[in-house]
């Protein structure tokens, strides 16, 4: 199976010199594509010199910077992508446990979540703000379509080649993480939660702010409005 380790990353080119060893120790086969959202730092030099493909956004934002990256995997054949984010949180230990449902064609999403009830990740204290706007996102999923998903913010996510290819023309713009998941769900893919432990940024600062967390909900409840109404004059299918 041809698999592609995608990074969105903007200014992060410490937390890089140390995530960027660890996933081709765990996952040496496996390629891998940042896509740089219009760093100021060093963040493309540290790709380069780990002979990563490198593709340079102008602060286009995580949904673009994503789809961008599925229509690299897309049109280089792989069959399998994966997001890990670049702060470095995201432990690639976890890679072949997130893979697993796809490669036994178990799923066609996998999240690797901090929240399942039989398994949840203790030692991970996920910031007042962000678990707030985790659970408001899990309860309005559950009320427009019946499904649970307990971390809906998770970024680090595998997708096989069916999903690459929805997402290759659909894919949220803004705060994507949810409303992507309302797509799948909509579409009739097969999600699965795998459980995984999370670890604490060492260097940078999040792009969840303030101000980010108090609109929050309103950009949710927007985008998922959009995609009902997408879906009902067949714009996706």
């Amino acid at each position: 199976m041809k698999v592609l380790i995608i990074i969105p990353a903007f200014n992060e080119e410490e937390n890089l010199k140390s995530l960027l060893p660890e996933i081709i120790k765990y996952h040496p086969r496996a390629d891998i594509l940042l896509i740089d959202d219009g760093s100021a730092d060093q963040t493309s030099q540290i790709a380069d010199q780990y002979d990563v493909a490198v593709i340079r956004l102008k602060n286009q934002g995580i949904g673009k910077a994503m789809q961008a990256g599925f229509l690299y995997a897309i049109k280089n054949g792989y069959d399998t992508a994966v997001q890990i984010d670049g702060d470095g949180q995201h432990d690639p230990a976890w890679l072949k446990k997130i893979i697993g449902p796809i490669s036994a064609g178990k799923a066609d999403f996998v999240i690797g979540s901090r929240y399942v009830k039989h398994n949840p990740d203790r030692s991970y204290k996920t910031p007042f703000l962000r678990r707030m706007g985790m659970y408001y996102s899990s309860v309005l999923l559950f009320l427009a379509t019946g499904t649970f998903i307990s971390d809906t913010t998770s970024g680090f996510r595998a997708l096989n080649h069916d999903v690459l290819k929805f997402f290759e023309t659909n894919y949220p713009a803004k705060y994507p993480e949810a409303g992507a998941l309302l797509m799948l769900i909509l579409a009739n893919f097969k999600i699965e939660e795998v459980p995984i432990k999370m670890r604490s940024r060492k260097t940078g600062r999040s792009m969840f702010t303030l101000t980010r967390a108090i609109f929050y909900p309103l950009h949710v409840m927007i985008g998922f409005i959009e995609i009902f109404l997408k879906f009902r004059d067949g714009q996706i299918k």
